[in-house]
């Protein structure tokens, strides 16, 4: 699936830090294929920054952004889990501009 910088951050996010070990062991696998290498780091400027409230975001150059588009394998038991998450995030009323794109990869095309 070709995923844009900020869904793959997006994505991992939502991946679960506890669970079963065949779980997890799936979601480290998804992890480290939406995982940036070493040279899209320096491509993109990717960093950590610290926030005023002590929180830490992710930045990059949204410049070099759209040349760092890549074509993510996601097996079927992760898009499922990803189209649950997206449509229980729909279904509370948090859906954003920022994972509407998802949701359409995940949920909408899912359904044409």
């Amino acid at each position: 699936m070709l995923l844009e910088v900020h869904e793959r951050m997006q994505l991992m996010s939502m991946l679960p830090v506890k669970g079963g070990y065949a779980e997890l062991e799936t979601m480290r696998k998804q992890r480290e294929m939406l995982s940036f290498t070493a040279d899209e780091v320096k491509e993109l400027d990717l960093k950590q920054v610290q926030q005023p409230n002590g929180n830490t975001k992710w930045t990059w150059d949204v410049d070099q952004a759209p040349k760092v588009v890549r074509d993510v394998p996601v097996g079927e038991y992760m898009t499922n889990y990803f189209r649950k998450k997206l449509v229980d995030i729909e279904k509370d009323g948090e859906l954003t501009e920022q994972n509407m794109s998802l949701y359409e990869k995940f949920v909408i095309m899912s359904f044409k």
